[in-house]
């Protein structure tokens, strides 16, 4: 391995270690401890390398985030190429529970942690997997519209239905908040809940 090789390797390292302490901070001590002075102490780094890598805490947060859509992307995995919109909406909302569930961590990052005003209008303005996994389940959406699946409105609000109830699932079944609806059968709960929201919608 040549000279430059190996620094470009060395710099890639520093900066996954600095996600991954900043991140570490994120979960265990909350959005208002996460500066760059504490990651560069955490990691024995002066405040000025960190700013190498990172202009602010935002853009370490927003990078965080778009790791944890990467993540769910992958386990989505063949959801995607259904060719039935109704069952590719069925898989991307298992899939979305299973992932929040088994990923509590990662989960409360992309969706629970409260973001900086900076953070929000960098995703609204660069096309991140966050974005992309909200505007494929408007166009799966719009896909069962066009097939009569279910009655013309706009998607968009379908779309925020759709993720509005997985969303509260997860979060209700991790706080042990579905067990006051039903004892010891917090899975079922989840799958008949979800089942019966598309029952609802679609036909």
């Amino acid at each position: 391995m040549g000279i430059s090789e190996r620094r470009e390797r060395e710099k890639q390292e520093l900066r996954e270690k600095i996600l991954e302490k900043a991140k570490e901070i994120l979960i265990r001590e909350g959005q208002d401890n996460l500066s760059i002075r504490n990651i560069a102490t955490a990691i024995e780094y002066s405040p000025a390398t960190i700013y190498l890598y990172f202009k602010d805490k935002d853009e370490i947060v927003y990078e965080l985030m778009e790791m944890g859509f990467g993540k769910m992307t992958e386990e989505l995995g063949d959801a995607f190429e259904l060719p039935d919109p109704v069952e590719r909406i069925r898989r991307i909302g298992q899939g979305y529970v299973t992932f929040g569930l088994k990923n509590p961590e990662w989960y409360d990052i992309m969706f629970n942690a409260p973001q900086p005003i900076q953070h929000l209008h960098k995703c609204q303005e660069e096309w991140g997997y966050g974005i992309q996994l909200f505007d494929f389940l408007v166009s799966t959406c719009d896909d069962a519209m066009q097939q009569n699946r279910t009655r013309k409105q706009d998607p968009r609000l379908v779309a925020l239905h759709l993720w509005s109830t997985v969303h509260g699932l997860v979060n209700l079944s991790r706080s042990q908040r579905l067990e006051m609806v039903e004892q010891n059968h917090n899975d079922s709960l989840i799958q008949r809940t979800m089942e019966s929201m598309l029952q609802c919608i679609f036909n």
